[in-house]
């Protein structure tokens, strides 16, 4: 059982570091964003000027959700029921949805366990180390999705901003 958590716990580092590898890309893509808009602020051209600030909050606020995101451990125990549907135990959004004891008693069931086996306190420990961490992994995405929304409209009013330009 151990080997088992141990197994699923690796895949989900690998899970854990393709979020935090994402979020250097969206900061990097944003703070050029940034100066790119901020090179139109000072124009003379109303409409130019709102573009350009638009811009450069929504490539802020998609770089503000980059930082969230990175420092995300916000992670919360409580009783929660067994899902209903079981598609796949080593996805992050289905650990996240059980608890230490049903999860480790479906691995036991899902994985042909002996029934003979009993789990111990480091089984639910190590249970219980997936769970959080799948929780993490789970708000550091949905940080990310946010992040990237506002990144692609910022993305879409600096292309607005060279039409403008292109049009005056």
């Amino acid at each position: 059982m151990k080997q088992t958590l141990k197994y699923i716990y690796e895949r989900l580092i690998d899970s854990f570091r393709i979020a935090e590898g994402k979020y250097a890309i969206t900061i990097a893509l944003a703070s050029g964003v940034i100066v790119y808009g901020s090179s139109f602020v000072a124009s003379t051209n109303l409409h130019i000027r709102i573009l350009a600030g638009g811009c450069i909050v929504f490539a802020l606020v998609s770089v503000l959700y980059g930082f969230v995101a990175l420092f995300a451990r916000h992670i919360r125990f409580f009783k929660k029921q067994k899902p209903k549907k079981i598609d796949n135990l080593m996805y992050y959004k289905t650990i996240m949805k059980f608890n230490e004891y049903d999860y480790v008693n479906e691995i036991k069931i899902r994985y042909n366990f002996p029934k003979s086996y009993k789990p111990d306190e480091m089984d639910f420990d190590l249970a219980r180390m997936l769970i959080s961490q799948a929780k993490v992994i789970n708000l550091k995405f949905l940080y990310f999705n946010l992040s990237v929304v506002f990144l692609i409209v910022s993305i879409l009013l600096g292309v607005g901003l060279v039409i403008f330009m292109g049009l005056i």
